[in-house]
């Protein structure tokens, strides 16, 4: 109980009467740890939130509604090495209990306006948002994140080490709005 009461005055903390600066109070179904760091290739993700249950997506010039559910899921990803790098979002699969593997929608992503591909400079990092179209009784289990391909190394003619198709990243996401 006391943990509850502490939970609920932390999320209450900033949220003043007067509107506009503070923040929202956060229900304490809704809090989501962010996953661990997974390496694949010269890069290595870290997925901050998985959102299903979404019954549309809007941005500054467009809306739709998912053919199912949409699922969102904010990811972090670092360059680990010197040289700058790719990321592809279509390479990024949400993964369903029964071993389906969806790939990003293109129209979601274009109203969000998230680009497809980018180049993370030498030890730098991104944040990117995926938005994905399930059906609707998809029970989605994580992601499975891929990484790049290139050279290991500046001088090398070997490719980095990587998994064939991806590194798994376990999450529950929170469901609803």
């Amino acid at each position: 109980m006391g943990m509850f009461v502490l939970a609920v005055a932390m999320g209450l903390v900033g949220c003043g009467a007067g509107g506009g600066g503070g923040s929202p109070a956060v229900s304490a179904g809704s809090v989501q740890r962010a996953s661990g760091e997974y390496r694949d290739g010269h890069l290595v993700f870290s997925v901050l939130a998985l959102r299903c249950g979404l019954t549309a997506v809007a941005g500054t010039h467009s809306e739709a509604q998912p053919d199912g559910q949409f699922c969102t899921a904010r990811l972090r990803v670092r360059n680990a090495d010197p040289a700058f790098h790719t990321y592809v979002a279509d390479a990024q699969r949400l993964v369903s209990a029964d071993g389906t593997r969806a790939r990003p929608d293109s129209f979601a992503m274009a109203v969000r306006r998230q680009h497809e591909r980018v180049e993370i400079g030498g030890h730098d990092l991104i944040e990117i948002e995926l938005w994905y179209d399930v059906p609707k009784r998809a029970r989605v289990t994580g992601m499975r994140v891929s990484g790049d391909r290139d050279p290991d190394g500046y001088l090398s003619g070997a490719t980095v080490r990587h998994a064939p198709d991806g590194v798994f990243v376990p999450m529950t996401p929170v469901t609803g709005p």
